[in-house]
């Protein structure tokens, strides 16, 4: 991965978003093709009730904006979440859904999953 790609943007949906692992990798193929030449998706974990998907880039606005352009659909965006950090960085700053306050993790507790039923919906 090049020196020039320093955020980790990260595309996460609840693990119940995809039916089968053919989906999945359906879906990383979408974002692999919609993606500029500038960012490097570097696959995806399931597991621990989340899908993530990971991108490298230098310009993560710029590829949140091209993401929700080729592949936001409404039915997509309700069971979504997307942040990024610095590559060698801790904190991550969300960007979707817009204004929630909630942290980002990689996978989260039963008590704070953003996707469960009973999860505070954030205000966009």
């Amino acid at each position: 991965m090049s020196k020039a790609l320093r955020y980790q943007l990260v595309i996460q949906f609840p693990e119940n978003f995809f039916k089968t692992i053919e989906e999945v990798q359906a879906f990383e193929n979408r974002l692999t093709a919609c993606m500029p030449k500038t960012c490097e998706v570097d696959g995806c974990d399931v597991g621990s009730g989340t899908v993530n998907f990971f991108v490298y880039t230098s310009a993560p606005l710029a590829a949140y904006k091209t993401f929700r352009k080729y592949l936001g659909t409404r039915a997509v965006e309700k069971n979504l979440r997307i942040a990024y950090r610095e590559d060698d960085g801790d904190l991550f700053t969300n960007l979707w859904p817009r204004r929630d306050p909630r942290p980002f993790k990689y996978m989260y507790q039963e008590l704070e999953n953003p996707f469960a039923r009973r999860a505070k919906k954030p205000m966009s």
